[in-house]
């Protein structure tokens, strides 16, 4: 099936397709610059700026990691954020792989919908070695 119409489309795009046999579905086309992969991996944020009630300390939160790339990650919270989009927190979360490989990364928040939350990573290594290997793996 030819795509190209929907190139310049900033819009997620949803297209029924025909199977040979009759059968009818939907697909989603994807146009992302880095490969994403699903994940269930456990995490913490801490905001940079510091708690609103409490200035001197850094606020702190769970959250669960729900698929990262090369650029960034989709989280899930435990909590309501108390932070906004375009703050800058520093991210923990540990890989399943047989190492058990901590990431730790600043991001900056992309999107906040509800509990669910996108963060793109400040410094975009020209390849990170741990985190490539796990994502194609």
């Amino acid at each position: 099936m030819d795509v190209s119409k929907y190139v310049v489309r900033d819009t997620p795009i949803k297209l029924k397709v025909a199977c040979s046999c009759g059968h009818h579905y939907p697909v989603f086309l994807d146009k992302r610059k880095k490969f994403r992969k699903q994940a269930d991996l456990e995490g913490i944020y801490k905001d940079i700026k510091g708690h609103p009630e409490k200035p001197d300390a850094a606020y702190t939160g769970r959250l669960n990691v729900l698929d990262l790339s090369l650029n960034g990650v989709r989280v899930r919270l435990r909590d309501k954020p108390h932070f906004v989009v375009g703050d800058t927190l520093a991210l923990e979360f540990t890989l399943n792989d047989k190492n058990r490989s901590l990431i730790k990364k600043n991001v900056v928040v992309r999107s906040i919908n509800d509990l669910a939350a996108g963060f793109e990573y400040v410094t975009q290594p020209s390849f990170d070695s741990v985190l490539g290997f796990y994502l194609f793996q």
